[in-house]
């Protein structure tokens, strides 16, 4: 118990630690979030402030440029200085609306010409009656065009959200007053201005001319309680968001706390008692009696102990590699002596022939044992090099030059045989390929068909196939009629020193299949749909210059 209360106790000390290390970054970051508000604050507000400013002169200079260029307004200015210019209306009959009318529809003639002809309309009418008639349509067509600016500017201020009141004051002395009143002691002072009042009101004055003519002066009462009711809910949400921020700082701390402890409990329940069970278990294994004492930890007993245990797996590893190394002497010694007796079986059977035959040798014979004794040798170096080994020159062979090999080295094998059926021709198709290792490839595949279709009755048959497919390739089919090959052995026939028959060294397929690759090809082993077992080596039927010619 001693040793457990080791790491442990560290691990406790270090998440006290921590959490001292967590209280006071979060104590800083506290005092710098602090600071920043009231920082972020007073700027929030100067930007407030300076943005409603702002936006106020923005908003009156647009509706000051929408009069400057409204016509009634130049017309405005234009009558003024024609009431300027007009004399005083004198007592008469100047005042006749009839009159005043005649003469406003007639405005271009001179004044003789009117009088002239209002004399046959209104009897006893003077010149100087004509002169305050046109003042009179003068002051009728002001009250016009100021009543139709007047309701332009109603309607402006009924639908804008922050224009509260307008006047605009000519220097004629004509005045047009909308909205919210303005004192009239704010309607003086500089012609560009901008002055707070309460309730957070803004009040812009501005210079108004027309055509480049100076016509008066607008002064605009702008609201900005929207932008203060935004700004007051945005310092609402940032103060809800700084309570949240400090309860959240509360609840990681308490949940830091809250989960070191939790975290070690587990850490002594699936940690600690672990790795002690581990060490004492280690222990046992490497046969030491030696355990973990008070000024250990447990990691460092671990690794002690896991030393101790990889000195003793070290040791027995060297025993089992030595017993190994025996084995697989034994098993390439018996795939060495598999596949030299495939090949000198031939042999053996010619010189058991003619010893029957009771004759000597002749040069055929000779010729025969010494391509037996020639293949025996080639089989015994592809096997040195079935690992690995240089590729040889590969061309295009025609079945005499290899496949026809194969079947004089295979046919003293394949007598005892009910029957070989062979179909394939001398001259088609061709194939690209080694001709040593295809007739090892073809030698391999026709033993193990013997073999397995001897133990059928009546002495078995073989298969042997060769043909072009559509794709270009060409199948070099064997099969046989014997039992076939388990399931379970099928899937690993192709690996080394696995074999299904009872004095087999498992490297003929192995080679089979090793020779097949480098050719480029592929070779797959099935059962028949009748029964037996089928070899399929598929072969390239094209020089791999012409295969890559023909893909584009």
């Amino acid at each position: 118990m001693s040793a457990r209360r080791g790491l442990e106790a560290r691990l406790r000390g270090w998440g006290w630690g921590g959490f001292a290390v967590l209280a006071g970054a979060y104590a800083a970051a506290l005092v710098v979030l602090l600071l920043l508000w009231e920082n972020q604050t007073r700027a929030i507000d100067q930007e407030l402030d300076a943005y409603t400013t702002t936006e106020s002169v923005v908003l009156s200079r647009l509706l000051i440029y929408d009069l400057a260029s409204d016509p009634r307004l130049w017309e405005t200015h234009r009558l003024e200085l024609l009431l300027r210019e007009a004399p005083p209306a004198a007592p008469g009959r100047g005042s006749d609306e009839e009159l005043i009318a005649f003469v406003r529809s007639n405005l271009d003639w001179p004044d003789t010409e009117i009088w002239k002809r209002s004399e046959s309309q209104f009897k006893g009418v003077k010149l100087s009656d004509i002169s305050a008639a046109r003042r009179g349509a003068y002051e009728d067509m002001l009250e016009e065009r100021l009543t139709g600016i007047r309701d332009d500017l109603w309607a402006r201020v009924t639908f804008s959200d922050n224009l509260r009141g307008v006047v605009l004051k000519s220097d004629g002395g004509a005045e047009i007053s909308v909205g919210q009143d303005i004192p009239p002691d704010l309607l003086r002072g500089p012609a560009q201005a901008t002055r707070q009042l309460p309730n957070d009101r803004l009040l812009v004055t501005l210079p108004l001319t027309v055509q480049a003519n100076r016509w008066g002066t607008a002064y605009l009462l702008v609201d900005r309680s929207i932008v203060v009711r935004l700004r007051e809910s945005l310092m609402g949400t940032l103060s809800k968001g700084l309570w949240a921020l400090l309860v959240l700082l509360v609840l990681m701390t308490g949940a830091w706390t809250a989960w070191w402890s939790v975290l070690l409990r587990r850490v002594r329940r699936e940690v600690v008692a672990p790795i002690v069970d581990l060490a004492h278990r280690m222990e046992e294994r490497s046969g030491s009696d030696e355990s973990g004492n008070g000024e250990t930890s447990e990691p460092e007993w671990l690794s002690t102990a896991f030393d101790r245990l990889m000195d003793r797996l070290v040791r027995q590893q060297e025993q089992l590699l030595a017993a190994q190394k025996l084995g697989l002497m034994e098993r390439v010694g018996a795939g060495l002596s598999h596949e030299i007796n495939n090949a000198l079986n031939p042999a053996r059977l010619r010189l058991d022939e003619l010893a029957m035959e009771g004759r000597a040798p002749g040069k055929e014979d000779i010729l025969a044992l010494r391509e037996y004794l020639g293949h025996a040798q080639q089989v015994l170096k592809d096997l040195t090099f079935a690992v690995k080994r240089p590729s040889g020159p590969l061309r295009m062979l025609r079945p005499h030059e290899w496949l026809a090999v194969a079947r004089r080295l295979s046919d003293p094998a394949l007598q005892g045989l009910a029957g070989v059926d062979w179909r394939a021709g001398d001259e088609e198709p061709e194939v690209y390929g080694e001709p040593q290792w295809l007739v090892q490839v073809a030698v391999n595949l026709l033993l193990n068909a013997r073999d397995a279709a001897s133990v059928s009755p009546g002495g078995g048959h073989v298969r042997v196939g060769l043909d072009e497919s559509s794709e270009g390739t060409v199948l070099l089919t064997i099969s046989d009629d014997g039992p076939g090959v388990d399931p379970q052995v099928a899937e690993h026939l192709f690996e080394p020193y696995v074999t299904s028959k009872p004095k087999g060294s498992g490297l003929g397929l192995f080679v089979v299949d090793q020779l097949v690759r480098r050719m480029g090809g592929s070779v797959d082993l099935r059962r028949g749909t009748t029964g037996g077992t089928v070899a399929e080596v598929r072969l390239k039927g094209k020089m791999p210059s012409e295969v890559d010619d023909g893909g584009r």
